[in-house]
């Protein structure tokens, strides 16, 4: 994409926002903001960073580490030109090859969230930046034990075993996992707040 069409749609964006605040339509606000937010962090992470290769190496890494210590051999591989890491995984009949790309990394997960923490109203900025250091790494295990499933179905069971892993299995582990970390940060956090603010005070006696 062009860097003035990135620029000037940034600068949109961000004069949106800026007015939905200072008209305080915080839905619109909430939802644009966040939802734009997303996609420039994925833009500026994964393209000017680097943080898409490192997140998909750290994965990689603590999947292989995580896997052998569990009996089950693997190999990082890092010489595949126009691959980020590949993970492989020892069978019978050979190697099964594992790429860790930006579906596998947790970016866009880790992004989302990032996003609807840092535009949601009423928190001070100490406990969103909370919020987000222990959402990320969450979502990083998430991504963690999303791949050691895969990694201990395909020694089990063989590389038939890869799509059923992969496409079905994993990713469903994954999803309930993300809803998870996602209803105990934001929904049951604000729940709480919410019936705080509901509760009377407990009147002091003595």
């Amino acid at each position: 994409m062009n860097t003035l069409l990135i620029a000037t749609l940034f600068i949109v964006w961000f004069g949106t926002v800026a007015f939905l605040r200072y008209s305080r339509s915080w839905l619109p606000f909430y939802v644009l903001g966040a939802v734009g937010c997303a996609y420039w962090l994925i833009l500026v992470f994964s393209n000017l960073f680097g943080l898409e290769p490192f997140l998909a190496q750290s994965v990689a890494w603590m999947v292989h580490v995580v896997s052998n210590l569990m009996g089950i051999p693997t190999r990082i591989f890092e010489g595949a030109p126009g691959v980020l890491l590949v993970l492989v995984i020892f069978q019978d009949i050979g190697w099964t090859v594992l790429q860790v790309g930006i579906e596998s990394s947790g970016l866009l997960e880790i992004s989302v969230l990032v996003s609807l923490l840092l535009f949601y109203p009423g928190w001070s900025l100490s406990r969103r930046a909370f919020l987000i250091g222990v959402g990320g790494i969450a979502m990083w295990c998430a991504n963690i034990i999303r791949m050691l499933v895969i990694v201990i179905m395909l020694n089990q069971f063989g590389k038939e075993a890869l799509v059923l892993a992969h496409m079905y299995i994993g990713k469903a582990i994954f999803f309930v996992l993300v809803i998870a970390i996602f209803w105990f940060i934001i929904t049951r956090t604000t729940l709480r707040d919410l019936n705080k603010r509901k509760s009377p005070a407990h009147p002091v006696i003595g």
